[in-house]
């Protein structure tokens, strides 16, 4: 029924005519759920605004607009830090669908974890604002949580409610705030500098939280932006936790703000991370630790990695930054070692003991003033969010010959720069083929970093890639933001994985195009330039090659034969769905629920589109879902309304067929001739409903005809068998 007239009020709001009034509707409706939880602190709000209002004033110009302007509410809740595991944050303000969603599982900032705290006050979850309203009506005898348990504070209520005020008015009115100088000895010190496009700050102020909680470390902050929310989060922080310390600098040399807090460090070993980087606790703990167990005047930093996913630098010679460009990949020659020694470090995140530093920090590449042992974790990586800067490094006189022999590169006379090439050789394949090792790209239109994971996309590649090793063949994979890197004319193969990004032919090499997924945004345009072009859809492959006037061969979706296959395990009755919601009401899940049916629904975004008792977990690890398709009593799926119509069938029903499963999918031409009775197919939810209402075993083939179907499909449709197309065409195309 809610997820009925929201249904309504989403098509409303498309209408120009009654967007004026729905938009009005949604403003009074936010204010009135964030009132009654009770969570304004209104003195917080004054002095971000800098005049008395009322908390109906707050909140009016909250729902306003103040949401996406950096307006807060409460110290307690960061709207970034919860906005992405909610429907419609990007809509609506994130403490409203905070505050109508079940709050179990969601983290609502940086400074306390928000589970530990329900799970220490299981009362928590039901009342009005669920662990914020709970922890904000208990501060003035329990003060406010903080850290990874989120114990109360030692600083009473009275003293945090003054910093908060304080902390937000110097924000407000700009100026600077030296470091202080650390009192307490400490083993370990992180100092980090957050940076003016560090948006992903929240996630910066949790890991200096998590390394600060750990006895006999300690987290140094120089806050470096305008934000008035980081300022005052970097405040609190420093007043209810021990051992954290902190600066606020104007200016914009990061390198000069970090050297501030490494002269003022009390600590044995520094763990330092510039701005605008990606650094975990752990890992911070990890170089430290190597930092320790090293001679003295021996310097660590990780894997360095830009914001397109490629290398940034492990280490520098007296060319700059080494492997500055290259994909992530080319790191496999060094194999199973988790150190290099290199003649200095690149960027501004290390380790060191801080007695060994003895040169000030400065440049985009301070790491590289520093004198003794440098040494590059290889098992430990740092990422830039945006792009790495220009380089600062000067003065190095070593070369990298020998550090380009142990990475598999020979030097080349001509050609673009990198001046480089791969020793030329073939490989003997299992049916007496001797075909030639090539190096291959797959492009892709996935993100960088975590968010990477929620795509089927990256894990396709992958497993892509895999069969291509098995092949002799040497893979690298580039995120969208690779896409043009500056290495690939390295590449002798480059392999477009087609999905909702356009990708554009490589002007080195052989250029394949696979057309996997969003036929409806292929135009004639998107296939000119490439060598050869394979598309998931037979039916769509005939009719768009004949449009296009190009040939288009047939290559459909496959599964990963390696993993997913049968185990053995015996089959349940539960009904399952593994995906996103995709912020529609996706009929192959609401509508079974609606009728009683209990579907197990895995992945992100489904608060408020299905009971909260249905989602069994918002991701699941990709190596986990073979065993959990062949025990499912059947697995729901369906596809784009374009793919749908266009004759694209998902890899989902290939895996789940692969590993011994049941599926019931919407209707798809060519299901039927792939994988027999092993999928059943609807058309209307009415059919949907009486496949599920009735005995799973009798809708479905008896085991061995399963069994039967199963082992076709891993040997025929599985990305070996991809591979070895592709790297047919590849030779041919050579």
């Amino acid at each position: 029924m809610l997820s009925a007239l929201r249904s309504r009020v989403r098509a409303a709001r498309d209408l120009r005519l009654l967007r004026p009034l729905v938009t009005r509707v949604d403003r009074m409706w936010w204010a009135r759920v964030i009132r009654r939880a009770g969570v304004v602190d209104v003195e917080y709000v004054r002095a971000q605004v800098g005049r008395p209002v009322s908390e109906a004033e707050a909140v009016r110009l909250y729902v306003t607009g103040g949401f996406r302007r950096g307006l807060r509410l409460s110290p307690l809740f960061v709207d970034t830090a919860v906005g992405d595991h909610l429907p419609e944050a990007w809509r609506v303000p994130a403490l409203y669908a905070y505050l109508v969603a079940d709050p179990r599982g969601l983290q609502v900032s940086p400074l306390w974890d928000a589970v530990a705290y329900g799970r220490s006050h299981p009362d928590a979850w039901g009342v009005p604002g669920g662990p914020v309203g709970h922890a904000w009506r208990n501060r003035q005898t329990h003060s406010l949580p903080f850290g990874p348990s989120a114990e109360p504070s030692a600083t009473a209520w009275p003293t945090l409610a003054r910093v908060i005020v304080d902390a937000t008015a110097r924000a407000r009115r700009g100026g600077e705030v030296p470091a202080q100088a650390g009192g307490t000895p400490l083993v370990r010190e992180f100092i980090i500098a957050l940076g003016p496009n560090e948006w992903d700050f929240d996630e910066s102020l949790a890991e200096a939280v998590s390394f600060a909680a750990v006895a006999g470390q300690g987290a140094a902050i120089a806050v470096m932006d305008d934000r008035i929310e980081d300022w005052m989060l970097a405040s609190l922080m420093a007043a209810g936790m021990p051992r954290v310390r902190i600066s606020r600098r104007r200016h914009d040399d990061a390198a000069r703000a970090l050297d501030e807090l490494v002269r003022t460090s009390a600590a044995e070993v520094v763990v330092v991370r510039g701005a605008n980087e990606t650094l975990t606790a752990r890992d911070a703990e990890r170089l430290a630790a190597r930092v320790e167990a090293a001679p003295t005047r021996t310097h660590v930093a990780p894997v360095w990695r830009d914001g397109d996913g490629t290398i940034a630098a492990i280490g520098a010679t007296g060319e700059g930054r080494f492997l500055a460009g290259h994909p992530i990949e080319d790191l496999s020659a060094f194999g199973d070692d988790v150190a290099l020694e290199v003649p200095s470090l690149a960027g501004a995140t290390f380790a060191s003991r801080r007695a060994d530093i003895d040169a000030v920090l400065r440049g985009t590449d301070p790491a590289s003033t520093l004198t003794g042992s440098a040494v590059i974790a290889l098992d430990v990586e740092s990422r830039t969010r945006s792009a790495a800067g220009p380089s600062s490094i000067s003065g190095l006189a070593v070369d990298a010959d020998d550090l380009l022999i142990r990475a598999g590169w020979n030097r080349a006379g001509d050609g673009p720069r990198p001046r480089l090439r791969r020793p030329r050789r073939s490989v003997v394949l299992a049916d007496g083929a001797t075909v030639p090792v090539l190096r291959w790209a797959l492009r892709t239109a996935t993100p960088v970093g975590p968010r990477a994971e929620g795509w089927g996309d990256t894990h396709f590649a992958r497993a892509l890639a895999a069969a291509l090793r098995r092949l002799g063949q040497e893979v690298v994979i580039d995120s969208y933001a690779a896409r043009h890197r500056s290495t690939r004319h390295l590449d002798d193969v480059t392999v477009a994985l087609r999905g909702p990004e356009p990708l554009e032919p490589s002007p080195y090499g052989v250029s394949l195009l696979w057309i996997i997924s969003h036929p409806d945004e292929i135009s004639a345009s998107d296939v000119v330039g490439f060598d050869h072009v394979f598309a998931a859809s037979a039916p769509w492959a005939r009719v768009a090659g004949a449009e296009f006037g190009t040939r288009i061969d047939p290559l459909l979706q496959c599964t990963d034969a390696t993993r997913f296959r049968p185990s053995g395990l015996d089959r349940g009755r539960s009904v399952l769905f593994v995906g996103t919601a995709r912020g529609i009401l996706r009929p192959s899940v609401v509508e079974p629920i609606r009728a009683g049916i209990p579907v197990d629904v895995i992945g992100p975004d489904w608060r408020g589109w299905i009971p909260a008792s249905r989602i069994q977990a918002i991701g699941i690890a990709n190596e986990e879902l073979p065993a959990l398709y062949e025990a499912a009593g059947v697995v729901l799926n369906d596809h784009w309304p374009a793919m749908q119509d266009r004759g694209f069938i998902g890899n989902r029903l290939f895996d789940v067929v692969a590993a011994g499963g049941r599926a019931i999918s919407d209707r798809v031409e060519g299901i039927d001739e792939l994988f027999g009775g092993a999928v059943r197919q609807w058309d209307t939810v009415a059919e949907l409903i009486g496949v599920l209402s009735e005995d799973l075993d009798d809708a479905f083939p008896p085991a061995d005809d399963l069994g039967a179907i199963s082992a076709r499909i891993r040997t025929e449709h599985s990305f070996d068998a991809r591979a070895r197309t592709l790297l047919d065409a590849a030779v041919a195309g050579r």
